[in-house]
C-alpha cells in the first residue's frame, strides 16, 4: 500500500525539486555522457517508508526531509561491459574518498550504495550524530548502478557546484578541468556524432547520449526547469496577494480612523484580474510540463525497446 506521503503528493500535483548538490553532480556526469537518474519510478514512489528519490523521503538525516524536495540520485554505467562496470565503480570510489577527506563538494552525502566489478554490492554510510566523517559499511541489495542519496540539510549546499567526482578520478582538477569545459562542446547544442573531450579520451555522443536516449534527457531537464518556473510563480503570484491584501487592509484601517471611508471593491477586482493573469501563465507553464513528461515517458519507451535490440 502506496504511503500518506504518496497520497499527498498526487494531491498536491505531483510537485518535485531536486536538491542543489545533486543537481550539481547530475550536470557535471552529464558532461561526460554518464546517465544519472533522479526522479523516481512507480517502485520508489509507492515504496513504504518513501526513501530519497521521492520528494515526501521519511529517511532524512540529520533532521526530516522538507517536502517537496527530492535527494536521490543513480549514476548508471554506460554498458554492462567490464570497463564500464569498473568506471562506474570507481566514481562511486571516488565519491566515498572525497566524502572520507572531507571534500567540501561531496559533504552533502548521506549514503552511496554501490557495485564493484565482481558484483558484490555495498551501503557506505555515513550518519554518526557525533562524528560527520566516520563511514560505517554494510551489504546492499541496490546493485548495478552508483546511488547516491543527502542529507536533510543540505538542500542549497553550494559547496557542490563545479564538483565532478569523475573529473577528480582522472586528475582533472584546478585549472585542467576549466580548460576542459572551455573546450568541450556544450552537451544540449552538439547534434548527435560530435565528438566531445572529455580529457584522456573521446566519446561519441550519437553512441553514448545519442538518438533518443539524448532527446529524453533534454526533455526530463526541460520538464524539471518548467516545473521550477510554474512552483516560482505561483509562490510569488501568492506573496504578492497578501502584500497587496496587507497593504489595503492597512490603509483602510488609517482612513476609517480619521472617520473616513474607502471603496475597497475596485482595488480588489484589479489584484483579482491581475491574479487570473498569472494563473494563466502557470497553468500554461503545468501544460508545458505535462507535454514534456508525455515527450520524456515516449523517448524513455523507445531507448529500452532499443536497448533490447
Amino acid at each position: 500500500m502506496a504511503s500518506q506521503g504518496y497520497r499527498d503528493w498526487i494531491r498536491a500535483g505531483r510537485p518535485y525539486t531536486l536538491i542543489r548538490p545533486a543537481r550539481a553532480v547530475q550536470a557535471a556526469l552529464l558532461k561526460h555522457g554518464i546517465t544519472v537518474w533522479d526522479f523516481p519510478d512507480e517502485g520508489h514512489q509507492k515504496a513504504e517508508p518513501p526513501e530519497d528519490h521521492t520528494p515526501y523521503s521519511t529517511t532524512g538525516f540529520p533532521g526530516q526531509n522538507q517536502r517537496w524536495n527530492a535527494r536521490g540520485l543513480d549514476i548508471m554505467p554506460r554498458s554492462d561491459s567490464k570497463a564500464h562496470r569498473k568506471e562506474n565503480a570507481d566514481i562511486a570510489r571516488q565519491m566515498i574518498r572525497d566524502r572520507d577527506a572531507g571534500v567540501p563538494g561531496a559533504m552533502w552525502i548521506k549514503y552511496i550504495n554501490w557495485t564493484d566489478e565482481d558484483g558484490a554490492c555495498r551501503q557506505e554510510r555515513w550518519t554518526s550524530r557525533s562524528n560527520q566523517f566516520q563511514r560505517t559499511t554494510r551489504s546492499s541489495t541496490d546493485s548495478g548502478h552508483v546511488h547516491v542519496s543527502g542529507r536533510s540539510d543540505a538542500d542549497n549546499d553550494a559547496r557542490a557546484d563545479g564538483y565532478d567526482p569523475l573529473a577528480r578520478m582522472r586528475g582533472m582538477t584546478g585549472d585542467d578541468m576549466n580548460l576542459g569545459d572551455r573546450i568541450t562542446i556544450p552537451l544540449y547544442e552538439a547534434p548527435d556524432g560530435v565528438p566531445l573531450p572529455t580529457g584522456p579520451e573521446t566519446l561519441d555522443v550519437a553512441t553514448i547520449l545519442g538518438g533518443a536516449h539524448r532527446r529524453a534527457y533534454i526533455a526530463m531537464h526541460l520538464a524539471q526547469q518548467a516545473r521550477d518556473e510554474a512552483r516560482a510563480a505561483s509562490v510569488a503570484d501568492a506573496q504578492r496577494d497578501q502584500a497587496a491584501i496587507a497593504a489595503i487592509q492597512a490603509l483602510t484601517a488609517i482612513i476609517q480612523a480619521g472617520g473616513g471611508t474607502v471603496d475597497t471593491a475596485p482595488i480588489l477586482a484589479e489584484i483579482r484580474a491581475v491574479r487570473e493573469e498569472t494563473h494563466a501563465e502557470v497553468t500554461r507553464l503545468q501544460e508545458e510540463i505535462n507535454a514534456l513528461k508525455a515527450q520524456n515517458e515516449t523517448l524513455a519507451t523507445a531507448l529500452a525497446a532499443a536497448n533490447k535490440d
